[in-house]
């Protein structure tokens, strides 16, 4: 059975962008360290060999992720960022985005978040679901979907921005974290959800 992960870098105070969708500083921490981690050709960070041997994705088998990031990123010019595949939680139609990259592994989940993740976790298997936090990850969560949350705290307040699990949560509240891990310029958290 697949693990179903939301995960995301969020500042001090809970954002993982800024209101215009840029990271700013909390991603500082790819870039403070001297170990290789690629997430595909392009997609090159150096990081310390804590945080390296942490992010380890070979057993994520796919990112599942909403129209918002997949529009901001451009799907990632086709590739992806974590397993082989992507799924897409959209409403709207994406012809022209495959026109222009037929072979990308993206499969677009216009059946809502249930519909996604069954979607995902049959492609995953006895691999992880990597959710992108936000507005859907806070959907799946919401909805009892997810099985764990990993969060890259960054040391950094944005003041304002977007909210790790978007709007869609009520209050939660988690038992102690089951992986810290201390990397330079992050700490990454790994806490289970109370079933």
């Amino acid at each position: 059975m697949a693990t179903v992960v939301v995960q995301a870098v969020a500042s001090l105070d809970g954002f993982i962008a800024r209101p215009d969708d840029m990271p700013g500083p909390i991603f500082d921490w790819y870039e403070a360290g001297d170990v290789d981690l690629k997430f595909n050709p392009d997609h090159v960070f150096h990081v310390s060999q804590q945080s390296a041997d942490y992010l380890d994705i070979s057993d994520v088998r796919c990112q599942l992720i909403g129209r918002h990031l997949f529009d901001f990123t451009d799907g990632w010019s086709g590739l992806t960022m974590a397993g082989d595949r992507v799924f897409v939680v959209t409403h709207r139609d994406a012809d022209e985005w495959r026109q222009r990259y037929p072979d990308a592994p993206y499969t677009f989940c216009t059946d809502g978040i249930e519909d996604a993740v069954r979607r995902a976790t049959e492609h995953a298997g006895d691999g992880t679901v990597l959710v992108c936090a936000g507005d859907v990850g806070g959907q799946v969560v919401a909805a009892g979907l997810a099985d764990e949350l990993a969060i890259e705290l960054a040391p950094v307040f944005l003041g304002r921005g977007k909210r790790f699990l978007g709007a869609s949560t009520d209050e939660i509240v988690l038992d102690d974290p089951r992986i810290v891990i201390q990397g330079d310029r992050v700490l990454h958290l790994r806490y289970a959800l109370r079933g």
